[in-house]
């Protein structure tokens, strides 16, 4: 797992956070000006439009190393989560370099894994726990009891495909041989990169990955979210006009990001989901899957199609796009610090209370 401990910066890498610095303090004070009046291609409130160009300036100028090195790891900010709500803490070791963080009792009815996101290189922030927090809140508020057990895996490039994969798998064994779970009572879920790890889970266990220790199911898992699923690595659309400012992201993080997670792996179906026929979803098992999508991200044709393909083979799917919402808006928009409930993150809600033993 990558820390600022374990990430080391040349003098002249540190040195350019002064430049980078200055030039998101710039992007700052241009949203600021120019966000007063925003079309509806651009994010709904003015802070989101200032807190989204932020974000878009400092992925793009900064290396995956360098943020690496200033963000705090995903078992840091879970620790950092717990003291500041006082919630239990309990993490699990799930082995080489992986971790699972129980969000709620670990001995509730039902538990859903989670798969962060941000592009196998960046770790989890405070918005995923606060988002868990709000799906057990919820669960319990309709009696009925939820656990989050998300998953630290090793970002990259210090580990690459299949590296990820294979802990997102394991994770999913930790939970069947070591806990009280059944099938019928586990969800995934995952965002983004996550939500490509969720893809290729599901794939697994359809299709075993010929790298991965096959895992049988004895019945199909209650169901799977995606939100903004990341299930094509390619990294340049010369076809299509693409407009980055009501999103969270820019294509500029393609190349950097996919090119870290899969190293010199070539791309397969596991990696890029989108280019599985139809006929690969049919034995996914799973009872329902849910998709949610923001209207102004850049990956929204992506992923209307991947979701097409995926229904054409899985018909209990079912796609939410969330109004001039941008890219794992019921995540990113906590950790920038809005708590509007966003659409997409009210129909999560529903979609899993609903199936909720």
């Amino acid at each position: 797992m990558a820390s600022s401990k374990a990430i080391k910066l040349t003098l002249r890498e540190k040195l350019d956070f002064f430049p980078a610095l200055v030039s998101i303090w710039l992007t700052a004070i241009w949203a600021i000006l120019t966000g007063l009046r925003r079309e509806s291609n651009q994010p709904k409130t003015l802070f989101l439009h200032i807190g989204y160009a932020v974000f878009r300036k400092a992925t793009t100028r900064l290396s995956i190393k360098q943020m690496q090195y200033v963000l705090p790891p995903t078992n840091k900010m879970y620790e950092t989560y717990i003291k500041k709500t006082k919630r239990l803490s309990h993490t699990i070791e799930l082995g080489k370099g992986s971790f699972g963080h129980w969000v709620g009792d670990a001995k509730a009815d039902n538990v859903l894994i989670w798969y962060h996101g941000g592009g196998f290189a960046l770790p989890a922030n405070m918005g995923y726990f606060k988002f868990f927090a709000n799906l057990v809140d919820h669960a319990a508020q309709q009696n009925k009891s939820l656990a989050v057990f998300s998953l630290t895996y090793t970002l990259a490039p210090q580990a690459t495909y299949p590296t990820q994969l294979r802990q997102a798998v394991e994770c999913l064994r930790y939970v069947l041989d070591n806990t009280p779970h059944q099938p019928s009572r586990i969800f995934l879920g995952g965002d983004s990169a996550g939500g490509n790890l969720v893809g290729g889970v599901l794939s697994h266990l359809a299709h075993p990955h010929p790298q991965i220790d096959p895992l049988s199911l004895k019945e199909k898992l209650a169901g799977a979210v995606m939100i903004a699923p990341w299930t094509l690595m390619e990294t340049d659309f010369p076809d299509r006009k693409i407009d980055s400012s009501g999103d969270l992201i820019t294509p500029a993080v393609a190349g950097p990001w996919a090119g870290a997670y899969l190293g010199t792996a070539t791309r397969d179906v596991y990696t890029d989901l989108s280019t599985a026929e139809p006929e690969w979803y049919t034995t996914f098992p799973v009872q329902s899957v849910l998709i949610c999508a923001g209207g102004n991200e850049i990956l929204l044709p992506i992923i209307q199609d991947f979701a097409e393909k995926f229904k054409a083979g899985f018909p209990s799917m079912e796609l939410f796009v969330g109004h001039r919402e941008g890219h794992v808006a019921p995540i990113y928009n906590l950790e920038l610090g809005d708590t509007t409930e966003t659409e997409q993150g009210k129909r999560a809600k529903e979609w899993l209370t609903k199936r909720l033993w």
